[in-house]
């Protein structure tokens, strides 16, 4: 009798203390709801290597998802011709341009911060095993490049602002060099080159001029195993100078500030929501403090406060919008835009997201609730073809100053109608004013074909008035 008596108190005791720790207001922190199941966060974000903060700091760093649009679909270059397995990511904020290594055709394509073609650099600037890219400020493009039949070594190749080759950085000075597969640069505001490489343990630590200066290499374990040094698959440097270093094997992020001091780590190695199977990019989005990190097997894409809290995660695999099948990068622009690297449905998706400052932790969201839109609406002539427009506006006739692609539609995205050469006679049917800079004109070719061609780009005009 004395043992079930003492054994109620003990039961009862217990009661007491959750009622009160519920009342207290502290229940939120030891779990929370996501994707409709209960999770225990504690081993999530492990405090033991987090950022120590009291109770309001915790609140105030919680992030809710309100909303993710799928903005656009890169699919072609500037000639149509589509993309093959892209793999890496790249944003310059100074230039506001994006960079795409389209790994199936061996070059680097340059994109507008509004997704229109630039160019493509390949095997005429020195280009030929493309991997991950950085611009630094004064515009000299970095590419990391794996050794292949008739190149020696791998090697970091410089482009001058012009795109045009300026010399090779090869890997050497360092244990296991002649082996190294560089996947991913990232360039300090002291001008050094951190490099990730192929299940290389840590990051290649290069000087100014290419030189090898150290290495950094985490040291971890995975569950109960031992502790090894971390292989790195990906490294990026934010706006502060804190580096972030990415391990696949390990399913974990590290953060360092700018002298390289440890601050800490997070992520965890799983198959479920909120956990990382085989992350292999992630990228700083500064417009709204959160990171994101892709995860290849699970074909979606997390997202962490800057303390590393796991917020949440959007994908799965498929092959409509939203959905991604084996995504290998992500990046973000100044304004918010994330960018993915959706390699084996060989496009690059365009994602708005929007946040919203609350204590509720925020849900899974799956591509069915993507809300979907076309960056660029198309504008119905204002007169039909063949005919002037109104009395407002007399039809004039132009003839192009650059070579041009006849589209369908004001969009990059649509089909190609055909290439109308430098010389080329149209008239003018109706304008869609893109932006400031950037305008697109519904014309009737010479031939009496009708189509959209980008008239004015980024306040060039690509076309005179007939004399």
């Amino acid at each position: 009798m004395s043992c079930n008596s003492s054994t109620k108190e003990i039961v009862g005791f217990c009661i007491i203390i959750a009622i009160c720790i519920s009342l207290s207001g502290l229940w939120p922190f030891v779990q929370c709801s996501v994707a409709g199941q209960q999770i225990d966060i504690q081993h999530e974000s492990e405090s033991t290597d987090l950022p120590k903060q009291t109770d309001s700091a915790i609140y105030a760093d919680q992030i809710k998802l309100k909303k993710i649009t799928c903005l656009y679909i890169i699919r072609e270059d500037y000639n149509g011709l589509k993309l093959s397995y892209p793999s890496k990511l790249f944003f310059d904020s100074v230039k506001k341009e994006i960079y795409i290594t389209d790994s199936g055709h061996s070059r680097i394509l340059v994109y507008t911060y509004d997704f229109y073609p630039l160019l493509s650099v390949g095997k005429s600037n020195g280009i030929k095993t493309p991997a991950g890219v950085a611009v630094d400020p004064e515009g000299h493009l970095f590419v990391a490049q794996s050794s292949g039949l008739k190149e020696k070594g791998a090697r970091i190749t410089v482009l001058d602002p012009s795109l045009r080759w300026s010399k090779n950085f090869f890997f050497e000075g360092f244990e296991n060099a002649d082996s190294f597969h560089p996947t991913n640069i990232a360039i300090s505001k002291a001008g050094k080159f951190y490099v990730a490489g192929v299940s290389f343990h840590g990051v290649v630590i290069l000087n100014e001029d290419g030189t090898f200066c150290h290495l950094m290499s985490p040291v971890d374990r995975l569950g109960k195993g031992e502790e090894q040094k971390a292989t790195i698959c990906d490294v990026e440097i934010d706006s502060s100078g804190r580096i972030y270093l990415l391990s696949e094997d390990m399913g974990r992020i590290y953060v360092y500030d700018d002298k390289e001091n440890f601050l800490f780590k997070f992520g965890q190695k799983g198959g479920g929501s909120s956990k990382l199977s085989r992350p292999r990019g992630m990228t700083i989005d500064k417009h709204n403090k959160v990171i994101y990190v892709i995860d290849y097997m699970r074909h979606t894409a997390n997202a962490y406060s800057e303390d590393g809290r796991f917020l949440f995660d959007f994908g799965g695999k498929g092959w409509g919008r939203g959905w991604f099948q084996h995504p290998s990068d992500i990046t973000a622009d100044d304004s918010g835009n994330v960018l993915i690297a959706d390699t084996f449905n060989n496009r690059i998706q365009v994602f708005k997201i929007e946040v919203i400052r609350s204590v509720a932790v925020a849900e899974k969201v799956k591509p069915k609730d993507i809300i979907t839109k076309e960056l660029v609406k198309e504008i119905k002539p204002e007169a039909p073809a063949g005919k002037e427009l109104s009395e407002r506006v007399t039809a004039q006739h132009y003839i192009l100053t650059a070579n041009m692609n006849l589209r369908e539609k004001s969009a990059t995205s649509s089909r190609i109608i055909r290439l109308m050469k430098k010389g080329e006679e149209f008239e003018i049917l109706s304008q869609d004013k893109h932006d400031e800079l950037t305008s697109w004109y519904f014309v009737k070719t010479g031939s009496g074909r009708t189509g959209w061609l980008c008239g004015i780009y980024r306040g060039k005009v690509m076309f005179e008035k007939k004399k």
